[in-house]
């Protein structure tokens, strides 16, 4: 996802997230919390208050055995590969509503 996309999902400009991303500002806790639903991940995640994110309790009963023995970084490759995937269908389905 671009700045300009999430920047339009949220209602602000793509330079307010650039600033977020930056660390030059920080989001309200309405962004964050709209951020935290779109990305799938907990507000204390996106805050830095977790180390991992959680998965969604829908999604963790398919997950092959083996997964929680996974590395941290096998782990973050996972959620990212969930969250393109997640992403380009939400895509899909508002074109298709529109």
């Amino acid at each position: 996802m671009t700045q300009k996309e999430l920047a339009d999902i949220l209602g602000v400009t793509d330079a307010a997230i650039g600033m977020w991303e930056n660390a030059r500002r920080e989001p309200d806790v309405e962004h964050i919390k709209k951020m935290a639903t779109i990305f799938g991940v907990t507000t204390d995640y996106l805050i830095g208050q977790a180390d991992t994110r959680d998965l969604p309790q829908t999604v963790a009963p398919y997950l092959p055995e083996g997964f929680e023995e996974l590395p941290p970084e096998a782990k973050e490759e996972i959620f990212a590969i969930i969250d393109y995937v997640m992403t380009k269908y939400r895509k899909k389905e508002g074109d298709e509503n529109q």
